[in-house]
């Protein structure tokens, strides 16, 4: 359990703590360790209404490029605290309680990073026209908010969405990452079908006067002796 809140939480922090937070504190079915049975219901209904009221302000700045930076940079705060402390508060496995939250905190950061690092990549990519970063904020929001309650409901559910998240993300970075790497090609406007630009001549002869119209009766009647002139009165 302790590792689907750690990447729900590292896809979107607000989301991931408000799921986690409301479900501890109003439903009974969320596992919790011995750490997280001495934190009264008071202080997970408090995280709940905290974290649902940062939620839709990161939703909203985050999708503005002015504010999209400062935002994704207080996620990368915001995710490794929080992940730690609800990895240790979930823990289900024998491993010992400092290693988890560490653990789970780390797995955040770099989840958040590579968020970041995706979104704006795919800012600056201008079959977006700037907005690139929305839909990949948008998906990871939604992905942070199903992980924890399906994981509630069936563990193994929980775990496939994470990890079909988790692959859409690296398949997201790796691609970003080549394309990156692939050196750029001049490409210094469109192109006709014979090469050439749009207003520039094609190389080759010279321009040639143009040729006179042809006589009246077709090209063999410059060969057809001209009529007599009439007679001029007073000749």
């Amino acid at each position: 359990m302790e590792l689907l809140v750690a990447v729900a939480i590292g896809f979107n922090p607000y989301a991931g703590a408000f799921v986690l937070a409301a479900l501890t504190a109003f439903s009974p079915r969320v596992p919790l360790s011995d750490i997280g049975l001495v934190i009264p219901g008071g202080l997970w209904t408090l995280a709940a209404v905290l974290y649902g009221a940062a939620m839709p302000v990161d939703f909203v700045l985050g999708k503005f490029v002015r504010f999209a930076p400062r935002m994704r940079l207080i996620s990368h705060v915001v995710a490794p605290l929080t992940a730690g402390l609800a990895a240790a508060g979930v823990q289900q496995s024998a491993l010992p309680t400092p290693l988890v939250a560490a653990g789970g905190a780390l797995i955040a950061w770099v989840i958040a990073v590579t968020v970041t690092s995706t979104a704006a990549r795919m800012s600056r990519s201008p079959e977006w026209v700037g907005l690139g970063h929305v839909p990949v904020l948008m998906s990871t929001a939604v992905a942070a908010a199903c992980i924890i309650p399906l994981g509630v409901v069936l563990q193994g559910l929980g775990l496939g969405v994470m990890g079909f998240a988790l692959l859409m993300l690296g398949l997201a970075e790796l691609d970003g990452r080549t394309t990156a790497g692939r050196p750029a090609r001049a490409t210094a406007g469109p192109r006709h079908r014979s090469g050439r630009r749009p207003g520039t001549k094609a190389p080759g002869r010279a321009p040639q006067p143009m040729a006179p119209p042809p006589l009246a009766g077709g090209p063999r009647a410059s060969l057809r002796p001209l009529p007599p002139a009439a007679p001029t009165h007073g000749a």
